[in-house]
């Protein structure tokens, strides 16, 4: 494994915003050598090759993983597009980095979880908001054990009407706020509460996108209970208002037995004024003095040295599967009306 070089030689396959997030990032990790990026429009895997100065690009992932020198791949699709590629890269023996959600369905992200462990590739799921500051604090608080039992957890994670609406709008309709975001604050209050979810009980409601022509639910609020009776409400939507600053709200709340953690993305950031506008631009993951910083790069950058020191990357894909559970389970009993036993 490795190039000449020594480094890791990974391939994007998407070169949609995140996937061009992922090659901005690799490329700033010294043990990382992109060599190839494949997208199914090709002149925007094209493009993404000469923003990024990688050698290769190719309109099929499979001819690129036929093709390309790789030891690993970036699977960053479309929620609903994360099997095909992640199975093929599986059977040509490439390791594995795939974007949250796992999958959209338990089932399928079980196909994935499988076949990665009979082609013995490693698999890391990229619930990169592990690498925040604040979160890395409170798992380390949690782990001391100066707080006691876990007893309750409030997530918030939304977006603005332009994510649905401009910025994944070609597949907005294909995925749900408990994959697209969910799955974020879940695998966060499941890390940090190290406990399985037992039963879910969610609503959803309806009517602003569906305007719109996009056949998807503005919001999902669901509480869900955990083992040993800890419970966490969670709630997404994405239809807030444009004018906002930040195209993300985030806060979390943990309660425990002896202790509280809380956590506002919205106050980890730089306040910006000059007379024409504002904003406010977010510190956990930025651009800074010519090169990302934060969170995400960081995730990336666990993976690689995982994989280079030939130990299993963490999220793996069991806590993929795991989160997958309860985001589908709330998803149906969104759709359903009623509560659902989401534990093994």
């Amino acid at each position: 494994m490795t190039g000449e070089t020594g480094r890791l030689r990974i391939g994007v396959i998407g070169a949609g915003v995140q996937g061009r997030t992922h090659l901005r990032c690799y490329g700033a990790l010294p043990e990382v050598e992109v060599t190839a990026v494949a997208d199914l429009d090709p002149a925007r895997a094209a493009s993404a090759a000469a923003e990024f100065g990688v050698p290769r690009w190719y309109g099929s992932y499979e001819q690129m993983l036929d093709e390309a020198p790789l030891d690993a791949v970036s699977v960053v699709t479309p929620d609903d597009a994360h099997v095909a590629p992640c199975l093929a890269a599986a059977a040509r023996g490439k390791h594995l980095l795939v974007e949250k959600p796992l999958a959209t369905s338990v089932e399928d992200g079980e196909r994935i979880v499988a076949t990665a462990r009979e082609a013995g590739v490693r698999l890391m799921v990229n619930f990169s908001n592990r690498w925040q500051m604040p979160m890395i604090l409170a798992k380390e608080a949690v782990e001391r054990g100066e707080l006691g039992e876990p007893v309750y957890a409030y997530a918030r994670l939304s977006n603005t009407i332009s994510v649905p609406t401009e910025m994944i709008r070609p597949w907005s309709a294909r995925t749900r706020l408990p994959l697209w975001l969910m799955s974020h604050t879940v695998d966060r209050v499941r890390w940090l509460f190290g406990r399985e979810a037992k039963r879910v009980y969610a609503v959803q409601r309806s009517g602003v996108l569906a305007g719109l022509g996009i056949d998807t639910p503005d919001i999902y609020v669901a509480t869900v209970e955990f083992e040993g009776g800890a419970a966490a409400c969670f709630e997404s939507c994405w239809i807030l208002p444009n004018s906002l600053p930040s195209v993300v709200d985030n806060r979390m709340e943990f309660v425990f037995t002896n202790g509280l953690l809380e956590f506002d993305a919205g106050q980890i950031a730089l306040h910006h004024a000059t007379p024409e506008k504002y904003t406010r631009s977010g510190l956990l993951a930025t651009m800074a003095g010519g090169r990302p910083r934060g969170f995400v790069v960081e995730a990336l950058q666990h993976f690689a040295q995982s994989v280079l020191s030939g130990v299993d990357p963490g999220p793996s894909g069991e806590d993929g599967l795991a989160v997958l559970r309860v985001t589908c389970g709330i998803i149906e009993s969104a759709r359903r009306g009623q509560p659902v036993d989401v534990g093994r």
